[in-house]
């Protein structure tokens, strides 16, 4: 064998094993949990709509400026909206 085939295949080992080590390193890392959602919710602007109720299944209702702002619930990190966009009366 001469220094040139030799050299070639302790590259080729060595990147597989480097490979190999990455891969497990980033098979074992877990990914960081999602930021909780918000419970209190925004200041409710002058003009917001009449909030629908305090609760919606076991949850608080709160508004949210997002989507033109609307009432809703945060349920498994999703946000339902209970009530329509005031600003164009529609979704």
């Amino acid at each position: 064998m001469n220094l040139k085939s030799t050299l070639s295949a302790v590259a080729v080992a060595a990147s597989l094993t480097a490979g190999a080590l990455g891969l497990a390193a980033t098979a074992t890392a877990q990914p960081a949990p999602p930021p909780p959602p918000p419970t209190q919710g925004e200041p409710v602007p002058a003009w917001a709509p009449r909030k629908p109720a305090e609760f919606w299944a076991g949850q608080p209702v709160v508004w949210t400026s997002a989507w033109g702002g609307r009432w809703g619930v945060w349920i498994n990190g999703g946000f339902i909206p209970l009530s329509k966009n005031p600003v164009t009366n529609g979704g």
